[in-house]
């Protein structure tokens, strides 16, 4: 193979390794929630997390806590669960 060729084929394998994304990761879990009464600004976090048989899920467990959320996953989304006692229905 001549020089030529070689460059222009480093020149796209640079492009393309630039140009790879991450995977969007699903995430899923049950969240415990702050308590009625506390007030102020509120974010959720990630307290545990384990790998699934499915490429790009995990499941985790999940806390509200108290102040703002640091920066995250911009390409990822959650699932929370809770019980009816946390969702906030007192019917």
């Amino acid at each position: 193979m001549n020089k030529t060729m070689q460059k222009r084929i480093q020149k796209l394998e640079t492009m393309l390794q630039s140009q790879v994304r991450t995977a969007v990761v699903f995430r899923y879990g049950r969240i415990k929630r702050l308590c009625g009464d506390a007030v102020g600004e509120r974010h959720i976090a990630i307290t545990s997390r384990a790998a699934t048989a499915i490429p790009h899920v995990e499941q985790c467990e999940f806390e509200e806590r108290v102040g703002p959320a640091r920066p995250g996953d911009e390409l990822s989304f959650c699932v929370y669960l809770c019980s009816e006692e946390d969702n906030g229905d007192k019917s």
